[in-house]
């Protein structure tokens, strides 16, 4: 049987309208994004907000307070089902339709930056990269909140990188372009955040399906 490749894009664009269903009714994810909101506020209702891979916006729904939210997402599907929703009146929303990794921040800007299911598609260079990037945009004592998957362990991790790798050689694409998921195992995320200079890396709560790690600049 063989891998059906989709540009990234193009695949979430395609499951857009059907996204929320499936994360709270067929993947169970309410009390993962209910931890995400817990978080957001012990980060003391954070004014300036970065949302990488925001998708239609799941995470930022869960945004009360009054906040400024930089929402990317590659997918312009998924950013059109963001700006139907009635998020909270205190929610100022600007929308950014590309990769977070093309987009430049302002160095010490954010208050806070989150991601919820988006980074678990990228090598251990592209994120230590990404997380170097993340570090520089966040103010001084400013979080960083990641909800995502992991794997088992780092077999199981080296074993996604290069099945991955070979889809990409074959299909001559740069990779994190197409659908693939490649989850880090857990000791290389909390490794990888704290060679970036993140400190009180912490992972606050495990499920089946996610990991949900915050650490400090």
């Amino acid at each position: 049987m063989g891998f059906e490749v989709e540009n990234m894009n193009v695949h979430f664009d395609k499951c857009a309208s059907d996204y929320d269903r499936n994360f709270y009714e067929d993947l169970g994810m309410c009390e993962f994004y209910d931890e995400i909101e817990k978080q957001i506020n012990i980060c003391g209702e954070p004014k300036s907000i970065l949302v990488l891979g925001c998708g239609t916006g799941l995470e930022i729904e869960r945004i009360k307070h009054s906040a400024t939210v930089t929402a990317i997402d590659i997918s312009s599907g998924m950013l059109e089902e963001l700006k139907k929703k009635e998020l909270s009146s205190k929610v100022t929303l600007n929308t950014i339709c590309n990769s977070y990794f093309d987009v430049s921040f302002a160095d010490n800007n954010f208050d806070l930056v989150l991601s919820t299911y988006s980074l678990h598609h990228f090598t251990v260079q592209q994120k230590t990269e990404l997380y170097k990037k993340i570090y520089k945009c966040l103010k001084p004592n400013a979080c960083f909140i990641n909800g995502d998957t992991v794997c088992n362990d780092k077999d199981t991790e080296i074993n996604l990188l290069n099945n991955a790798m070979d889809i990409y050689e074959k299909k001559q694409l740069p990779f994190g372009s197409i659908h693939i998921d490649v989850p880090l195992a857990l000791d290389t995320e909390l490794a990888l955040l704290s060679d970036a200079g993140f400190s009180n890396v912490s992972v606050e709560r495990r499920w089946n399906k996610a990991t949900l790690i915050k650490v400090v600049k």
